[in-house]
């Protein structure tokens, strides 16, 4: 390569190598035939040119080499996570200095530059990196929120390489939502309430004491929103909180957060929040040591009731065991999980009582009403003709049966109902009783007293009536040799063997109906009625009752009314109605050897 007039005049006697404090120039002398670059080392350039591989050259030819150096030992790199929750640096140390050529260079043909160039360190004090261009770099990547406070710290000691966390999202702390304790079990379903009130025999009862812990609630927290590394909020869960709700026989502490029993009694609880406790009597046998029971509420014996006790019960009665020899009266229901053997039981005394005291008491009325104004419409057109008289006309001529009537509500007056039978009813009674029985007419001399009398019957009907209980439910399992009465529905799963039976509802044995007598005067069903030649069976029925038994034997005798069905031979699928008046017997032949 030739190079300029000027340079190839100036042939120099050898290869020579100068340092101006930035780079090398290297003047070619005559017996280098070849130079190599090494760019690992720097910049080799010829002309201004950089030579990245071999060159033929001449004496005199002139290069200038640039080593590369490294003036900053620590160097990083930033990774931000798109979603502001993280930061990390990428650092790296490298060492500090630079490479230097040799300036005595030995007479060769080829100038091989990787074999006189070595490595020049340079003392940690000639340039150091700076913390304000590492905090600098932070802000621009616009992190502004938790950034470790060591990170400098920690960036200076790294000895090779290494992945720092820089700065981290405060993470929400997500609220603790308020829990519930619950000691009384699931909230009733739709089919244990029956319009608004509770049906016990569709749920499993289980017994409290006073004070008792029903329900406890374990009280939430309010959470804290997070802040991701670029200052903004991280929102958090709205808290979900709750508080009981108080029915009967429950107190709240007055934190709020316990739910107790305020009696003994059967805990109920009706939906997710609300509590309540029915008042009961609880035993676990009725035998010598508790005595016969009088309680005017519920009644759960949860094992048998012995020979010769008795329960009388204002509420329900629940026995988990069986019963022998025992008497039972429960208002509101009863139900028995195990056996009836030898017993009397009477289910809804008062509400048969009371029943009948409202319908007699409403025909009373009726009738009286109508009575008091024709007499009143015949004393305005017989003026002289003196009340008594008139009233006696009448009766005999118009109310013949309103005597009768007001006798047998007299006699209704003497059972002790003081929960519906008041002084001022009684007193209504007996006057009517006085005035219109027997001579009485002819001693009434003035209206007003069975006007009276008539006021306070009507205001008995009208505040009165929700007194009346509701239908109730005797609900049993087997029973043999016993007597029930009962002013509901009746219910039977197993069997009934021997026993007479009175129901003023609906009857429902889905096992053996065998022996003694059934008296009821709703609908019934059973499965398998009849099959004994000892004993007879019979069935009495209102006129209107609908009858179905899936297997009958013969021998049994239904009492439809006033008619008679008699059964010669074993049916199947019998069915007993009233179809526009007529009682109408459909059946199938049953072979019961089959």
């Amino acid at each position: 390569m030739q190079g300029s007039k000027e340079e190839n005049n100036m042939q120099p006697e050898k290869t020579l190598v100068t340092w101006d404090g930035t780079k090398y120039t290297i003047l070619v002398g005559p017996t280098v035939k070849t130079v190599i670059p090494f760019p690992a080392a720097g910049k080799l350039l010829y002309n201004g040119e950089e030579v990245l591989s071999a060159l033929m050259v001449q004496a005199g030819d002139r290069f200038e080499f640039f080593p590369a150096a490294n003036f900053s030992g620590l160097q990083w790199e930033l990774q931000v996570w798109p979603d502001g929750s993280k930061a990390f640096v990428k650092v790296q140390r490298r060492p500090v200095g630079r490479f230097k050529l040799d300036e005595v260079v030995f007479e060769t043909e080829c100038f091989e530059l990787e074999n006189w160039v070595t490595w020049l360190d340079m003392p940690d004090s000639e340039e150091k990196p700076r913390k304000e261009d590492f905090f600098k770099q932070l802000t621009e990547k616009g992190i502004v929120h938790g950034i470790k406070p060591d990170i400098w710290e920690k960036i200076l000691a790294v000895r090779d390489s290494m992945n720092i966390l820089v700065a981290e999202a405060t993470p929400p702390i997500q609220p603790k939502h308020a829990q519930l304790v619950d000691y009384v079990g699931k909230p009733l379903e739709n089919n244990q309430q029956k319009n608004g009130k509770i049906d016990y025999f569709a749920c499993k009862l289980r017994v409290c004491k006073k004070d008792e812990l029903l329900a406890k609630k374990i009280p939430g927290q309010e959470g804290v929103p997070g802040t991701n590394i670029f200052g903004q909020p991280i929102p958090v869960d709205k808290l979900k909180d709750f508080s009981f709700k108080q029915k009967k026989n429950v107190y709240i502490s007055e934190d709020g957060l316990e739910l107790r029993a305020s009696c003994d009694g059967i805990p109920v609880r009706l939906d997710t929040y609300v509590y309540l406790v029915e008042e009961v009597y609880i035993a676990k046998d009725v035998d010598l040591s508790t005595g016969s029971v009088d309680f005017p509420g519920d009644v759960v014996i949860i094992g048998n009731v012995n020979e010769g006790l008795h329960i009388y019960s204002g509420g329900k009665i629940q026995i988990g065991g069986s019963i022998s020899g025992a008497e039972l009266k429960a208002e509101a229901g009863l139900q028995i999980i195990k056996n009836v053997i030898a017993s009397k039981i009477i289910v809804g005394e008062k509400h048969v009582f009371r029943s009948r005291l409202f319908k007699e008491m409403q025909e009373i009325a009726e009738e009286l009403e109508l009575c008091l104004a024709q007499v009143e419409r015949l004393q305005e057109a017989s003026s002289r003709i003196p009340v008594g008289s008139l009233l006696k006309v009448v009766l005999e001529k118009n109310f013949p049966q309103l005597p009768k009537k007001i006798q047998e509500i007299d006699k209704l007056m003497s059972n002790n109902d003081p929960g519906i039978i008041t002084k001022e009813l009684r007193i209504a009674v007996d006057t009517l009783r006085h005035f219109c029985l027997g001579a009485g007419p002819l001693n009434l001399t003035n209206l007003i007293y069975l006007k009276n009398a008539f006021k306070i019957i009507e205001s008995f009907l009208a505040t009165k009536e929700d007194v009346v209980p509701s239908n109730v439910l005797c609900e049993t399992s087997y029973v043999q040799n016993s007597e029930i009465n009962c002013a509901g529905d009746f219910s039977c799963s197993r069997g009934v063997y021997n026993s007479n039976i009175r129901v003023q509802g609906n009857t429902k044995v889905t096992g053996v109906f065998r022996g003694g007598e059934l008296y009821c005067n709703g609908d019934i069903y059973i499965r398998e009625l009849g099959g004994s030649s000892i004993s007879a069976t019979t069935v009495r029925a209102e006129k209107n009752s609908r009858i179905k038994i899936d297997f009958c034997h013969a021998n049994v005798v239904f009492h439809c009314g006033k008619q008679v069905v008699r059964i010669d031979e074993s049916s199947q699928q019998l069915e007993i109605y009233r179809d526009k008046g007529i009682l109408k017997v459909e059946k199938l032949k049953w072979n019961v050897s089959s």
